[in-house]
């Protein structure tokens, strides 16, 4: 099975925190925000990662703009998918701007690894800002949790990164004409930017109680010791890297 892949610009972000003497923090300026719809040769469609939300991005002075013809269901409309026959979602990881829009699939089994909820209970304190539970506590009955590396259907496998969270995935796809590694944000971590702010800006996200009730009954009772991957590592999986927040992939209609 062979798969084509198309990029959809779900709109920008900036995250800001200005006037503020105490701290010194740069701005992370009009980033573009992509999920990737997948699609088979009989038209049936798998999603990786959901998207932002435009009243949810933290610190105070931040904002999003998404156009019109740039929310979700429009862009998967665009491509002759109904959001309501999704069966499969891919999280690569549960941050605030990869998992706010697994509400437009409501039929949908959502595939992410067990570590990245595990990693919710050993945070630190400013990586809270990360996530938002919210976006996805009413849907955990449908979380599928991986151990590491999987097939999800021929042609699809998830490769676990770790780094930008402890769960972090990449998802490798067989393209028409090569494979190709939808890195999520694999590349990076942006974490050390929370570290310039001082305790007293930090929001709290928490939800754990709920989280841990649910997580201790649908967790491998035989957990693996998972390794992360390095960046020359994923180089070489798949013949083409992709990355969530990658400016390149503007006017690209698919991949």
């Amino acid at each position: 099975m062979r798969y084509r892949i198309y990029p959809l610009l779900t709109g920008h972000f900036t995250v800001a925190f200005n006037g503020k003497s105490d701290i010194k923090f740069p701005r992370v300026k009009d980033i573009p925000s992509y999920i990737f719809l997948i699609v088979d040769e009989n038209g049936e469609a798998v999603v990786v990662d959901t998207g932002f939300d435009l009243n949810h991005i933290p610190a105070p002075d931040s904002s999003g703009e998404r156009e019109p013809h740039q929310e979700i269901p429009f862009l998967i409309k665009q491509q002759g998918i109904d959001p309501l026959n999704v069966k499969k979602i891919i999280q690569t990881h549960l941050h605030w701007d990869h998992a706010a829009g697994i509400k437009h699939f409501p039929n949908a089994e959502i595939y992410l690894q067990s570590g990245e909820i595990e990693g919710l209970f050993h945070l630190r304190e400013y990586e809270e800002t990360s996530f938002c539970p919210g976006h996805w506590l009413d849907r955990l009955d449908d979380f599928k949790l991986l151990e590491g590396n999987q097939e999800i259907l021929p042609g699809i496998e998830v490769i676990r990164t770790g780094g930008h969270t402890h769960g972090h995935q990449a998802v490798k796809v067989r393209g028409e004409n090569q494979n190709i590694l939808l890195l999520g944000d694999s590349p990076f971590t942006y974490e050390w930017l929370w570290t310039i702010v001082p305790e007293v800006y930090w929001n709290e996200y928490r939800s754990l109680p709920l989280i841990d009730k649910w997580y201790k009954k649908r967790k491998s009772a035989n957990p693996q010791l998972l390794k992360d991957y390095t960046m020359i590592e994923l180089q070489g999986i798949g013949d083409v890297q992709i990355f969530s927040h990658d400016p390149g992939l503007k006017g690209r209609e698919y991949l």
